[in-house]
């Protein structure tokens, strides 16, 4: 009796030593609502003693229990045998057997001292037997709560891990949606220089055009028809040009055109 009730000197309501008080302290302020993975795995390890002091009380009630139960049944058992005697006493008086009466006298008498020794023994089984369910009873209820608290924890924990996933997956989205837009508004500008270039191309290419054909036309104005096949106009631009005369004209036209000079 000594080992399980020194013990429940230390959990016991009212009775808690310093270190119960705190296992006890620590686990009813525990909030499973913030609690880490380290915090929860401090928890079970704290769930682990307690439910191995709480088989150890189950063992120790059961026996105390069976004690009480035991002592119980034979004190009524004694009861019962010395009620029997005093009636047989009772019968004995009054059929006048003054020598069974004063034998069953003796014998009641010394079954009564009998009870009344054994008395306090039974209240003392009986009262052992209570303290040792309450404090079954409460050191299964701290365990309950630890496990309960260990639960929703765990539940909290999973819970922010799985928001953490969908908020991470939901910033990749968005980024993934960024970058797009940001390649699309790149592609734009890509288009909008590619239009600008285009058009500065095109007007080079129309000013080169225009050049062109200035010269052309220049060309043209400057370089003498050719009308190999067309002796007058041949005979007709070399006059106007002041070119040589041709070789059909005469020796007095050919000096003329030198006299010119």
């Amino acid at each position: 009796m000594g080992g399980i009730f020194g013990f429940l000197k230390s959990f016991s309501k009212g009775k808690l030593s310093q270190a119960g008080q705190s296992i006890t302290q620590r686990i009813v302020s525990w909030d499973p609502e913030t609690a880490s993975q380290a915090e929860i795995e401090e928890m079970i390890a704290e769930l682990d003693k307690i439910t191995i002091e709480a088989g150890k009380a189950k063992s120790s009630y059961d026996k105390e229990k069976a004690e009480a139960d035991a002592a119980r049944k034979n004190y009524d058992r004694y009861i019962a045998a010395a009620e029997l005697l005093n009636k047989q006493l009772d019968e004995s008086n009054a059929s006048g057997d003054t020598g069974k009466s004063q034998e069953l006298g003796t014998s009641l008498e010394r079954l009564v001292g009998e009870l009344e020794k054994l008395r306090p023994e039974v209240e003392r089984e009986v009262r052992e037997a209570d303290e040792a369910q309450s404090y079954y009873d409460e050191i299964k209820e701290l365990a309950e709560m630890t496990a309960q608290k260990v639960r929703t924890a765990r539940d909290q924990l999973d819970s922010a891990k799985r928001e953490m996933r969908r908020a991470e997956a939901e910033r990749n989205k968005a980024q993934v949606k960024a970058e797009r837009a940001e390649n699309a508004a790149g592609l734009r500008q890509d288009t909008s220089s590619l239009g600008v270039a285009l058009e500065a191309m095109n007007r080079q290419a129309e000013e080169a055009r225009s050049k062109a054909d200035a010269l052309d036309l220049k060309a043209r104005l400057l370089t003498p028809v050719k009308a190999k096949e067309d002796d007058n106009i041949k005979a007709a631009l070399s006059q106007v040009s002041g070119e040589t005369a041709p070789p059909s004209a005469s020796l007095a036209e050919r000096l003329e055109a030198l006299r010119k000079k």
